[in-house]
Parts: C-alpha cells; structure tokens; sequence
C-alpha cells in the first residue's frame, strides 16, 4: 500500500512525463497496427490471403480512444496548472508547491 502511495506522489509531481510516455506508447500501438493492415491489404490483394481488414480498424478505434483519454487527463492536469500559476501565485512568479505552502 505504501508503494502505491508513493508512486501516486511520484506521479502527480511528474504527470507531464508520463503523459509524454503514455502518448508515445500509444503511437507506437497505432503503427504497429497501422502496418499490420498495411501488410494485410497488400497480402490480399497479391497472395488472396482473406485477411480481415476490418479487424485493424478495432484496433485503430481502440488506440484513438486510448489516446482520446491521454489528452483529456493532461488537459485536467494542464487546467489545474494553469489555474494555480493565474490566481495563487504573484504574477511572475512560479507557483508554490503545496509543501512549500506548510
């Protein structure tokens, strides 16, 4: 239980970080599946190997989803940062973390 905790600290200072690796894993996926109905097209159309292309494009749903989801949690995490640079903090200034605070 205290790993968890930590590592949700771990995350919340870091969120932005892990937007970026969450992102890129999830084009990473994209590709892959993108090149599989590429190959999948081509194999069709010169070997008649009957491979289901519709099957990919689930794949595709799935990972604009996924990413659908990504940008919506850095949009919150953004929003939040944005709101507490604009109105608790001096204008100027880096906003104080709320350690800093005590």
């Amino acid at each position: 239980m205290k790993k968890i905790v930590q590592f949700g600290h771990w995350a919340e200072k870091n969120w932005l970080a892990l937007v970026i690796m969450l992102s890129v894993i999830m084009m990473i996926f994209l590709c892959l599946i993108l090149c599989s109905w590429l190959y999948g097209y081509w194999s069709n159309a010169l070997h008649g190997t009957k491979f289901e292309l519709m099957s990919c494009w689930s794949g595709v749903s799935a990972v604009a989803g996924g990413l659908a989801g990504i940008v919506g949690l850095a949009k919150a995490a953004w929003t939040k940062y944005g709101m507490d640079s604009r109105y608790n903090s001096p204008v100027g200034a880096m906003p104080l973390r709320s350690e800093e605070k005590k």
